[in-house]
């Protein structure tokens, strides 16, 4: 529920908000290979996945793991064509 007060949003949360929706993160991106995995992802899911792979610019924090996710992630699309 929410309070009855609505909180005013600073111009640099909305900025910071905006940067964040813009620019290429981790979560997206090994959200949509964990996806990947499970099924097949529709073209929308797959430009998401496209956009995000370089993941976070400015750090490594996931690298290493969205790179064996999405190795898991070719060999399972590999297994459903043959």
């Amino acid at each position: 529920m929410k309070s009855g007060k609505t909180q005013k949003r600073s111009a640099a949360d909305l900025f910071f908000d905006t940067v964040g929706a813009v620019v290429p993160s981790c979560g997206p991106a090994i959200k949509m290979v964990e996806l990947g995995q499970e099924r097949p992802l529709s073209l929308k899911e797959r430009f998401v996945l496209t956009y995000n792979s370089p993941l976070c610019l400015h750090c490594n924090c996931n690298r290493r793991k969205f790179k064996e996710e999405r190795e898991k992630m070719r060999a399972i699309e590999a297994e459903r064509r043959a």
